[in-house]
This record gives C-alpha cells, structure tokens and sequence, in this order.
C-alpha cells in the first residue's frame, strides 16, 4: 500500500464524520521537500476555515499512526475549479461537463479526449470528443482525468 492509500486508510472515518469528501491525496516532492497535500470537498463548500480544521484533525490522526518517516508539510486543499475525477462517483457527479481525459492506454489511436462526459456506468464513461466525437472510456484505463472551465 502506497502513502497517499495509507493516509486515505487512517483519514476517511474522520472525514465522513465531519461530511467531508476526500477528494484526492498526493505525497510529492517539492522545492526539497515532501508534501503531503488532501484535496477536500464539502457540500457547502471550502473555505480556509475547513481546511485548517481538517488539517488539524488529519495531522493528529497522522502523527498519531505515523505512516511517513521522513519529514514533510500537510496540505489541506479545495479540489478547486479544475477539479480531479477519479472514482465512478466523482464522474456521477460531473455528468454533462466538461472534461478532459488522459488514459494509459491508446483508445483507437488516442490518448487524450476533450468534451462533454455525457454518460458512466459500470465502470465507464462516455465523452463526447471534440476530435473523434462519442468515445466510451473504461475508468480504469484513465490516468487522468478532471472537469475544465475553458473551451
């Protein structure tokens, strides 16, 4: 299990407690340091309040389990605008915007689609493609994939 699993694994019976969605955990390096950043989305939205709430309530859990060693910063995020999609719930969620989507393996000769995310079911998603028009997707096979503002 990977940190970002072991964190989601220690965090989320917080979260749900306080009707909080993990929305997506990255341990990265950056400018010589490690982060470890939580994006999180509530039904009333982030502020700057929540997020040094939940930092504090994830930061105890965390330093409580000590799953990381080394040393490193706690980042508690909004997903923001440009939000990640990541489970079949998050493209629920997100049906008729539009997205972009980068898979890891080749879909009739292309990796990355731009549209409107018109369908998802049992595992997939349907985009319709700016370039290749309607294009099923398995969510699996996505390396990456979030909602866009831009044309």
């Amino acid at each position: 299990m990977n940190i970002p699993e072991q964190i989601e694994k220690i965090i989320l019976p917080l979260a749900q407690k306080e009707n909080v969605e993990i929305v997506d955990i990255e341990y990265v390096a950056e400018n010589g340091q490690k982060v470890l950043r939580i994006y999180i989305d509530h039904p009333d939205g982030v502020n700057l309040d929540l997020c040094t709430k939940m930092s504090h309530i994830f930061g105890g859990e965390i330093d409580k389990d000590d799953p990381i060693k080394e040393h490193y910063v706690l980042e508690i995020s909004s997903p923001g605008i440009d939000r990640i999609l990541k489970k079949e719930k998050d493209f629920l969620r997100f049906k008729g915007f539009n997205i972009k989507v980068t898979t890891i393996t080749a879909i009739n000769g292309q990796k990355h689609f731009k549209g409107q995310l018109v369908a998802v079911a049992g595992g997939k998603i349907v985009v319709d493609d700016v370039t290749n028009k309607i294009s099923e997707i398995e969510i699996k096979n996505i390396l990456r994939a979030q909602v866009i503002t831009e044309n």
